[in-house]
C-alpha cells in the first residue's frame, strides 16, 4: 500500500508542530503521560500515535454532544485545541508510516543495485578481469624519494 503523505500535508504537520511547540503544549495519554511535539514525533510507536489519536477522538466525541447552549467558552476552546491536537497526531502518524515505506524502498534499491552489480560482475570475461586488475596493480605504483 503506497502511503499519500504530500507536501501540504508535510506543511500542515510542522505548522501544528511550532504552534505546538512555541506555546508549550503537551497532549495528555489516556494514561496521564504528557507527551510534547519531541516526543509525539520521535519515540512514539505508530501504534501508541492510533491509541492517542482514538484517545482525543473520544473527548472529541463527549465534548460534541453536550449541549451546545450550554457549553462554556472554556469547553469551546478545548474542543478545538483537541480537534488541532487530533489532526496533528493523525499528520505524524502519516509522517511516520511514508517514513518507513521510503527506508523500505531505499533498501530494496539498495538490494538490487547489488544483485545489479553481482549479475554484471559474473559475466566479465577473464580478460575483462585481468584487465582490471592490472589496472588496480598500477595504481600502486609509485616513485619512491
Amino acid at each position: 500500500m503506497k502511503i499519500n503523505f504530500t507536501k501540504e500535508h508535510y506543511a500542515k504537520m510542522k505548522e501544528l508542530a511550532v504552534a505546538m511547540l512555541v506555546a508549550n503544549e503537551t497532549i495528555v495519554t489516556k494514561f496521564g503521560q504528557h507527551l510534547n511535539i519531541v516526543e509525539l514525533m520521535h519515540t512514539q510507536t505508530i501504534s501508541t500515535l492510533n491509541s492517542i489519536r482514538l484517545g482525543i477522538a473520544k473527548q472529541i466525541d463527549d465534548l460534541e454532544k453536550q449541549d451546545e447552549w450550554a457549553a462554556t467558552e472554556y469547553q469551546q476552546v478545548k474542543l478545538e485545541n483537541l480537534k488541532r491536537a487530533k489532526e496533528l497526531v493523525n499528520l505524524i502518524i502519516g509522517w511516520k508510516r511514508y517514513n518507513i515505506e521510503l527506508a523500505e524502498a531505499k533498501s530494496k534499491k539498495a538490494e538490487l543495485e547489488a544483485q545489479l552489480k553481482e549479475l554484471k560482475e559474473s559475466q566479465k570475461t577473464p580478460d575483462e578481469k585481468i584487465k582490471e586488475l592490472e589496472e588496480q596493480l598500477k595504481s600502486f605504483d609509485s616513485e619512491e624519494f
